[in-house]
């Protein structure tokens, strides 16, 4: 018996192009070959996001909301729509944005995105951008999960994959209003948390460390498979469950399919999502319970995998 199953194709990968990145030179003054961001700015010229004309990149500054907004525009482009005015929507209306500020249209193309947005000022009806803000480790993972439509795990699914007490998490709820995200980006391996366990959302981020953490995001193509179908399939094969979540946990280096990590996200109480970086069309076989993977894309150039006997 065989069944097709199709990720959620959630292209990371569009991010920063590693083809794009084989032939850049950083010119910065501040950055060092040695330096471990070294890499993530190679991917950040090439794609166009920073300036290729001023002499530093001032890596240990933190980056600000505005920036980011320049940045990601720049990076995401054609996975943005263009923004499109009305008598509905007439752009953006923050109190420290002026329609001739340079972020202003980035700010603006998030925004009709619906991937950054401002705050009210005080009690007023007035509202802000925090334009020369520094973005902070929570807001990060707030802007990654929207920009790229990640599924957010759920606090029991969390729980079991072993998470600690923590200042997002007190080991049944989320603590913090960007726990939740933060969560999910470090089950996916994007984020990671200090050494005395805390994650410290409201800390700036630092340009390079921004930089880094966008190249995590971007270090394959991050799809999601509907696990729960996938081990169902297994069954129908005569293969018990718990073989067959081992089995697709056991593809953490695999040259095909790498598995990444299974949650339960919050749109759906009974299905386990598996995250994984596709890295090229093949077959996985599992020879001991005769079973095989078929990874292949379909007509929309999505990843599909078939479950089949060997």
């Amino acid at each position: 018996m065989k069944r097709t199953f199709v990720s959620l194709s959630i292209a990371l990968g569009l991010l920063f192009s590693t083809s794009a990145g084989a032939n850049a030179k950083v010119h910065y003054t501040d950055v060092k070959e040695s330096d471990n961001f070294y890499p993530s700015v190679q991917y950040l010229l090439d794609q166009k996001a920073i300036s290729r004309t001023l002499p530093k990149f001032r890596p240990y500054e933190n980056i600000t909301r505005g920036q980011v907004s320049s940045i990601l525009t720049k990076a995401l482009d054609n996975r943005l729509k263009e923004v499109e005015y009305s008598d509905l929507y007439y752009g953006i209306d923050y109190i420290d944005v002026p329609k001739t500020d340079q972020f202003y249209p980035y700010i603006d193309r998030l925004f009709f995105n619906g991937i950054m947005r401002g705050y009210t000022v005080g009690n007023s009806f007035d509202w802000a951008f925090g334009i020369n803000q520094p973005l902070t480790r929570g807001q990060f993972a707030g802007i990654i999960i929207k920009a790229y439509d990640i599924p957010l795990i759920q606090r029991h699914s969390y729980k079991e994959n072993g998470a600690g007490k923590s200042d997002i998490f007190n080991g049944n709820y989320f603590t913090d209003p960007w726990g939740q995200q933060i969560a999910t980006l470090e089950t996916l391996g994007i984020i990671s948390g200090y050494q005395d366990g805390n994650f410290k959302p409201n800390t700036p981020i630092k340009r390079s460390q921004f930089a880094n953490m966008l190249v995590k995001a971007d270090r394959d193509e991050l799809n999601f498979f509907n696990q729960s179908t996938l081990v169902r399939e297994f069954i129908t094969l005569g293969i018990n469950a718990d073989v067959a979540v081992e089995k697709l946990k056991s593809l953490s280096n695999n040259e095909v399919l790498k598995y990444i990590a299974s949650y339960k996200d919050i749109r759906y109480i009974d299905t386990v999502n598996m995250a994984a970086t596709v890295r090229k069309e093949g077959e996985i076989i599992f020879k001991d319970i005769q079973v095989k993977l078929i990874v292949s894309k379909d007509a929309d150039d999505k990843w599909l995998i078939n479950v089949v006997k060997n």
